[in-house]
């Protein structure tokens, strides 16, 4: 009788309407809006059943604590990951789990993984289907009076922040030729008379847009570059500077798996102790950038690939003679990171996601987030007012890149991502309207150290949390910890495996070809030492 009474009751529990309500209860539970049975309730239960109950009871307990647990610390995890927060963070990364509801079907989450792998299925490079941003003030705006309104507006956020003695800066932007840019950078410095006088200069950059379109000759591209310096009229000429150039491809310094990479900067850094050229002396230090079209044959996606390709170290010609050479033939060097140096790296790449989310168009106007800055360049200049930094400390100031991307415009027209090498036509620094890919990743600073700036760094950090809602730190990925290639990266397997990952060449037909295929995973120390 005993198993029959067992079999009812089980066929009870298996019904649709018990299922049901058990379903129910263990949402209510998990909500933790239930208190479980009342004391009449368990008075009545048997005391095998009042055992098992209040078995189930702690172990719903545990794991409520377990999951509360997890739920804590991916939350750490992903408030650690990310450069934005507020409005634009969830813009950009989606809401923070903590302001996530504690209970989400399981529909809900396989929509969400849905959509983030027909993202990766179109666009395996990288490139991704842009997030619509929020809405935007509507009807007729003028675009150069709301931009103005904008960074006034920010411009007096920013002002109880700024260091009390901050110097006055210029941007001078000028127009060269791919093929003789650096040469003609070097000789503006002289003609200008800032070559004579490097204790005025921050720094130089090439700035990392891609102007004109169509089949040009590679030389003849015109390449635009920032001079950021203390205003400084009427100097007089000097000789043009000296910009011994370090070739990303060549292995200057020497890594071991699990060591941490050399930055740009710290090479350059290297040459310059050795030269005995301090801040006051050096003119720049300006990572190179090389722009090309790859793939596009029969059956092939396009690819505007931006990647760094070296570093100009910019100073006065009658400095360092010899040094370059010598450290040629010392070769493969430490280039440890500098004592009583910093070397800041902002993630500028983030931001522009949110304010400029389309390379092939300008910057949005009216802005979704007008708190943010528009341009890397206003950043960069909001990191030199509030951190104080003077010309005669600034071994260099830039805006530029890191890893290697594709560059190209990516909206949306309907079901469709669409990619473009074509940008909008905008005036150029020698007045010529072109067309305009806008690109960079990062904004990077390196400057002698002192009591004074960690008092800047401080007041910055107040403004980051304050006003931009970021930790513009985070995400830079700065001097990683390299890595031997795998088995799955050679030969035969590395290519059956990469085209594994690359499933979209698959389901859309495309070609095979990976634009990023031949660009060595790291900087200056590839291969690495046994």
């Amino acid at each position: 009788m005993a198993l029959f009474k067992t079999l009812k009751q089980v066929k009870q529990a298996m019904s649709p309407e018990a299922i049901k309500q058990g379903l129910e209860a263990s949402r209510t539970e998990l909500s933790g809006s239930s208190t479980g049975l009342t004391d009449e309730q368990l008075a009545a239960m048997a005391p095998e059943q009042r055992a098992a109950y209040d078995a189930a009871m702690e172990q719903t307990a545990r794991g409520q604590a377990e999951a509360a647990t997890a739920h804590r610390e991916h939350a750490d995890r992903e408030h650690a990951r990310r450069a934005l927060y507020g409005p634009a963070g969830d813009h950009v990364y989606g809401p923070l789990p903590s302001a996530m509801p504690q209970a989400v079907s399981v529909e809900d989450t396989m929509a969400v993984t849905k959509e983030q792998f027909k993202d990766v299925l179109r666009n395996p490079f990288g490139s991704r289907k842009p997030t619509p941003p929020p809405g935007a003030p509507t009807g007729a705006v003028d675009r150069d009076e709301q931009a103005a309104a904008e960074r006034a507006a920010r411009t007096a956020a920013r002002e109880p922040y700024l260091a009390p003695d901050r110097p006055e800066l210029e941007f001078s932007r000028m127009a060269t030729r791919s093929k003789t840019q650096v040469e003609e950078v070097a000789a503006y410095l002289g003609s200008s008379g800032l070559s004579g006088r490097a204790d005025l200069v921050l720094g130089v950059y090439r700035v990392p847009d891609h102007i004109g379109s169509g089949v040009l000759r590679s030389g003849s591209r015109v390449v635009e570059w920032d001079v950021v310096h203390a205003a400084a009229p009427g100097l007089p000429a000097a000789a043009p500077a000296a910009a011994p150039f370090f070739d990303a491809e060549e292995r200057w310094v020497r890594r071991r798996d699990g060591e941490r990479a050399p930055l740009d900067e710290d090479l350059a850094l290297a040459y310059l102790v050795r030269a005995g050229i301090g801040p006051e002396q050096c003119l720049g230090i300006a990572r190179t950038l090389q722009i090309t079209n790859r793939g596009g044959g029969e059956g092939d996606s396009s690819y505007t690939v931006s990647q760094v390709t070296g570093v100009n170290v910019f100073h006065p010609a009658a400095l360092g003679s010899g040094v370059f050479k010598h450290l040629r033939g010392e070769r493969p060097l430490s280039a440890e990171p500098v004592a009583g140096v910093r070397v800041e790296v902002l993630n500028w790449r983030v931001i522009a996601r949110a304010v400029h989310p389309e390379t092939h168009r300008r910057y949005v106007v009216p802005s979704p987030f007008p708190y943010l800055p528009s341009t890397p360049q206003e950043l960069l200049r909001a990191y030199l007012g509030i951190v104080g930094i003077r010309p005669e400390d600034s071994y260099g100031v830039q805006v530029t890149e890191d890893k290697p991307w594709d560059i190209q415009g990516v909206s949306q027209k309907g079901p469709m991502t669409i990619s473009t090498n074509r940008g909008d036509e905008q005036p150029c620094a020698d007045g010529e309207l072109r067309r305009r890919l806008t690109a960079s990743s990062r904004v990077v600073l390196v400057y002698r150290d002192g009591p004074e700036y960690v008092e800047g760094r401080a007041r910055w950090s107040a403004y980051e949390r304050d006003v931009l809602q970021a930790a513009l730190s985070h995400g830079t990925n700065t001097r990683p910890a390299v890595e031997r290639p795998s088995f799955l990266d050679r030969g035969v397997v590395g290519r059956l495996y990469r085209g594994a990952e690359h499933v979209s060449d698959f389901v859309e037909g495309v070609g095979g070809t990976d634009p990023f295929e031949k660009i060595p995973p790291y900087r200056y120390c590839w291969p690495l030492e046994e």
